[in-house]
């Protein structure tokens, strides 16, 4: 009932197709074994024994079969065109429910948290948003409509074969209740093997992925072999997984035969019986539709098999979306947000002794930092000071406690936080582009951008000086995570795609760590002149990057060590000033 209640919300906009449907389904059994029954009569009328009382006398015998052939022809026209809207509403329907489910996959998956994709690996959602909404749309089209078929077959030809003989009825139906018992038995083995069996697609899929991303690297180490191998034994697992599914569901599909198999010979041995002229003879007539009636009983009762396990997938498989709609991002909304007067960022940005800590460990501690509007403030320090975790506070990418950030005398928790994300340009420190050409990169957050800006954004990150390096120059298709771009260049495309959309908040996390020396020196020259009323906020290693920072803060296991100028943190003699000196012996070293 949890697979049912789950997909009611995603179904009931399309509840008229759903009905319409299954009005449909009584009119489509009701014409199928209409033609058993007119054959029957058809062939009493033929043997003259049981001609339809008012007919035999007034009506001659060749009109009488001439109307009963009609009407087998009319009912088999009915039953076509019943069974195509059938399908046509409720697997249309399903279409539609499979799009809505995924829309709101997807919808959902953007708004989780960074934390939420720490967890989670990319090619388990993959799995998640294909085949497991795949087969709750089978839930919600094939498995509805066998079913209303199977329902509406039982209670419309049970009658009819009662009709015709009770106790030969009663005789048949012995099998049916085995199985019943033998489907609820089987049944909850089936939903236990398929779980376990989605469960190592998923692995399956996440390792696939993490090696075709990553094919450089494997190929680098040569390690084609042990990936392979690795491939080969969670493909082997997921092999056995659905091998003991098989073997489990195997059992269904010959029980249910069995049962047909047996009201079968049960029917000729009874109702050959019967019609012998045993108590309660039967006519050739009778025989005939009440064969007629149990053929028309076999598919649907073999189609029980299918529906079973079928249901059973798609439980295993609302149960693993359930569990993305089901999680939440620690980034909340403001109930009431706080839009700032002008409905523009002027970019004053106040940390007041903000703390984050991830999975217990304190990533920062008491870090106050104070950037006037139109200012450049850098942060520095050793590897895992919590530099780029700093920077991803302000657009909240994680998420950090009310009253400890304030940009333009508001808190960040209360501002609307597509406006605060607009006003930010953030260049991480692993630069990803999409799998789209060079400007349709740049121009990321417009929908049209114009091609003026691209270039004039491209030219500040001196992106454009390598654009001849690109046959189809700015169309050229970057492929999948910009594969195609060395380092520096991704670097100077994100750099272009943040300076695009002329930010108030510019933040760059180690964003030139790639780019040479003197490439460097011509951006940062580009930068001071574009951002002149930009707040910027630059996280380096490489202190040549900072030099010409309003003010620098110096990190040190989470907190702020040293703050001041290049000039004062050279006096002060502290960690800032030893690094400054290691890397200019190191520059001179490399230029030796």
């Amino acid at each position: 009932m949890n697979s049912i209640r789950f997909i009611l919300p995603f179904a009931k906009p399309y509840g008229r197709r759903y009905l319409a449907g299954l009005l449909m389904v009584p009119l489509s059994i009701g014409s199928l074994l209409a033609i058993p029954w007119l054959t029957g009569e058809c062939v009493d009328i033929l043997r003259a024994d049981k001609a339809p009382q008012g007919l035999q006398h007034s009506i001659p015998l060749i009109e009488q079969l001439k109307f009963f052939l009609a009407a087998i022809v009319i009912f088999a026209f009915t039953r076509g065109l019943s069974l195509f809207a059938i399908r046509w509403f409720i697997i249309s329907a399903s279409r539609k429910v499979e799009f809505a489910l995924r829309d709101k996959l997807f919808a959902h998956l953007q708004h989780l948290d960074q934390g939420f994709y720490n967890r989670w690996k990319t090619g388990d959602i993959l799995a998640r948003c294909s085949q497991d909404v795949e087969r709750v749309r089978v839930l919600a089209g094939p498995i509805i409509m066998y079913s209303a078929n199977t329902v509406c077959m039982l209670l419309i030809a049970i009658p009819l074969m009662i009709s015709v003989s009770g106790w030969l009825t009663l005789l048949l139906m012995v099998p049916l209740s085995l199985l019943t018992l033998s489907v609820r038995k089987i049944g909850p083995r089936v939903h236990a093997a398929v779980s376990k069996a989605q469960e190592t697609l998923s692995g399956l899929s996440s390792l696939s992925q993490e090696d075709f991303a990553g094919i450089r690297v494997v190929k680098s180490f040569a390690q084609e072999k042990a990936e392979g191998e690795r491939f080969r034994k969670l493909s082997s697992e997921y092999l056995d997984d659905n091998m003991t599914t098989a073997r489990i569901q195997a059992w269904m599909h010959p029980l249910v035969a069995g049962v047909n198999e047996l009201s079968l010979m049960l029917l000729l041995l009874l109702g050959g019986y019967y019609l012998l002229g045993g108590e309660g003879a039967l006519s050739l007539g009778e025989f005939i539709k009440f064969a007629g009636y149990q053929f028309q009983l076999i598919w649907p009762m073999i189609s029980i098999g299918w529906v079973v396990n079928q249901f059973h997938r798609a439980s295993a498989s609302v149960v693993r979306l359930e569990a993305i709609l089901e999680s939440e991002s620690s980034i909340t909304l403001p109930a009431e947000p706080i839009s700032p007067a002008t409905g523009r960022i002027e970019g004053t940005i106040s940390i007041r002794g903000l703390d984050f800590a991830y999975n217990g460990k304190n990533i920062l501690e008491d870090i106050s930092i104070e950037v006037p509007a139109g200012h450049t403030v850098a942060i520095t320090g050793r590897t895992g000071s919590g530099k780029s975790t700093l920077l991803k506070t302000l657009p909240r990418i994680v998420a950090v406690d009310d009253g400890r950030i304030f940009i333009d005398g508001t808190d960040i928790n209360l501002l609307p936080i597509d406006l605060l994300r607009r006003s930010i340009g953030y260049v991480p420190q692993e630069s990803f582009l999409f799998s789209r050409s060079i400007s349709g990169n740049i121009g990321f957050g417009f929908d049209e951008p114009d091609e003026g800006a691209v270039l004039s954004a491209a030219r500040i990150s001196r992106l454009e000086k390598d654009i001849d390096q690109f046959p189809r120059g700015w169309n050229e298709q970057v492929g999948e995570r910009g594969v195609t771009l060395s380092g520096g260049q991704k670097q100077r495309a994100a750099l272009a795609r943040a300076l695009l959309i002329q930010p108030s908040i510019l933040l760059l996390d180690d964003s030139l760590s790639a780019v040479d020396t003197q490439t460097e020196k011509e951006i940062l020259s580009e930068l001071r002149t574009a951002t002149g009323t930009t707040t910027t906020l630059v996280s380096a290693q490489r202190i040549s990057s900072i030099l010409h920072a309003d003010r620098i803060y110096v990190l040190d296991q989470g907190r702020v060590a040293e703050e001041g100028t290049h000039d004062e943190l050279l006096k002060i003699n502290g960690l800032y000033a030893e690094t400054y000196r290691l890397q200019l012996l190191s520059d001179e070293l490399e230029g030796m």
